[in-house]
């Protein structure tokens, strides 16, 4: 879960980049990792991203960890969450809110996700420059 990972990384640099890349699909705006634990490309896109906006987490797996955030220098009150209990559709609303501009980035749990739903999740993403990571199972 990202609360657990977040919390036992605390006492670690917080730019982790010993991580494998291998499971990883990503365009300039769009990552999708099959490997559901592995946030450090998360964590050193938003501490080296030069947008200062919301970042919404839709559906996640457990309730993140925003002291870890505002230890490595993200102001806690960027952080949005969805419960995933509040969402009945995930790609369907993670569409919309990628349409919305009003987010600087998107993270989202999924189970599985077809090419052409990654695609359309790119296309989403592009139309206003918002930058999304989808944590896929499949």
């Amino acid at each position: 879960m990202l609360s657990t990972l977040l919390t036992t990384t605390q006492t670690n640099p917080y730019l982790l980049r010993d991580y494998d890349n291998s499971d990883t699909k990503s365009n300039a705006l769009v990552n999708v990792h099959y490997q559901e634990n592995n946030y450090q490309a998360l964590l050193e896109h938003i501490q080296t991203g030069q947008d200062h906006g919301w970042i919404l987490f839709l559906a996640p797996p457990g309730k993140p960890n925003t002291q870890f955030f505002q230890k490595a220098g993200v102001d806690k009150s960027r952080v949005l969450m969805i419960d995933s209990s509040k969402v009945g559709d995930n790609l369907s609303l993670l569409s919309t809110l990628l349409k919305s501009s009003n987010y600087c980035t998107v993270v989202t749990w999924v189970n599985e996700l077809s090419e052409t739903t990654r695609l359309a999740i790119e296309a989403d993403a592009q139309s206003t420059n918002t930058s999304c990571f989808v944590y896929c199972k499949q």
